[in-house]
């Protein structure tokens, strides 16, 4: 296999953070109505499978300050993302969804 390049480890995390952007667009569209909520939560679903195989390709090699920053702010968003979407799944609604792109829940309930 060949060797990835911290710039091309770059452009990874910035192709999968483009794929959690599209998937939260999308979700901001749902909660103007119109658009079927299973649809969008298994969009949802797949942009952050595919987010999550992208950076895992990452090998160590490639993995300098700068490619490991950009990776820590695709995975809030990925957070941030899948929250959103099991509060769609749960039927909460968009009045639940206040929290920014970079906060995370204490995940207690």
């Amino acid at each position: 296999m060949k060797e990835m390049s911290p710039g091309t480890a770059l452009r990874q995390v910035q192709q999968a953070q483009a794929g959690l952007k599209k998937a939260r667009q999308l979700l901001t569209q749902a909660r103007g109505g119109g658009l079927d909520p299973s649809a969008v939560l298994k969009v949802g679903w797949n942009a952050l499978c595919q987010a999550n195989r992208l950076l895992a390709e990452i090998p160590l090699s490639a993995a300098d300050e700068a490619v490991m920053t950009r990776q820590l702010a695709a995975q809030r968003y990925a957070t941030a993302l899948l929250v959103r979407l099991r509060r769609l799944l749960r039927n909460e609604g968009p009045a639940a969804d206040d929290l920014e792109d970079d906060e995370l829940e204490d995940g207690s309930e």
